[in-house]
């Protein structure tokens, strides 16, 4: 078998908004929560990301590193745990979980639904960006290359017969007037079958510079086409006959 298994492991969608115009503070949490837990978001955890502060002096002997706590956030998630929502400080994000329904379904069951509730009770005010992305995983035997696949991927051949071992790639572009498209790729080979495993993902950022005349779902339409478009474009031919 050629070509194992292809899916959109994850989708996310997500919207920052100006600080200066929202009045943010820890109780919004539950302000939204008391919304959307009634629509089925009831499964809900708190996330206290962790950062490392390092301060280096070449005449020093280096310090341990302290260990700041970022800002809270909050993952509600739906009972069968297929869909989430991530909320921060004028932050929002949609997520599928190990399933895509399509962007269509995504942007009208899930999106809009739920960022219109977040509209509703106050929040959202002055939009800044809109981001979109793909999380693809898909698999293939080890009589077949990773450039099969994808455009970028220089063909081992040229190097002499073996095996792929590990692929790392990771690269970030500006596009205008006013986009930032960010690919990243992993490899790993899974012994003894030698099986690959790939991680594609396809990340847009599209920056609202018109001063608030362009609405989010247009934003957001301007995020998921550029990374979409990256998607079939780094895919080659081969591939995009697979997943048909």
């Amino acid at each position: 078998m050629e070509y194992l298994n292809h899916k959109i492991t994850e989708a996310v969608c997500a919207f920052r908004f100006n600080p200066i115009k929202n009045n943010w503070d820890l109780t919004s949490f539950a302000e939204y929560y008391n919304v959307v837990k009634d629509y089925g978001f009831s499964k809900k955890s708190e996330i206290k990301p962790i950062q490392l502060s390092f301060q280096i002096n070449p005449n020093n002997i280096p310090q341990s590193p302290q260990m700041i706590e970022a800002e809270t956030r909050m993952v509600f998630k739906n009972e069968d745990q297929t869909s989430a929502i991530l909320l921060g400080n004028n932050y929002i994000s949609f997520h599928t979980i190990n399933y895509y329904p399509g962007w269509n379904v995504f942007l009208e069951s899930i999106i809009s639904k739920f960022l219109n509730k977040y509209f509703d009770i106050g929040y959202g005010k002055d939009l800044i960006s809109a981001q979109m992305i793909y999380i693809n995983n898909f698999e293939i035997e080890k009589n077949f290359k990773l450039s099969d696949y994808l455009t970028f991927v220089p063909n081992m051949e040229n190097f002499g017969k073996g095996d792929e071992l590990s692929h790392l790639f990771q690269s970030s572009y500006d596009i205008a007037p006013n986009k930032r498209l960010q690919l990243k790729t992993i490899l790993n080979v899974i012994n003894p079958e030698k099986i690959k495993k790939v991680i594609l993902e396809c990340n847009c950022i599209a920056n609202n510079t018109n001063n608030n005349d362009i609405s989010w779902i247009d934003l957001a339409n301007d995020a998921h086409d550029n990374a979409k478009n990256a998607f079939l474009n780094i895919s080659t031919n081969h591939f995009k006959e697979i997943i048909k």
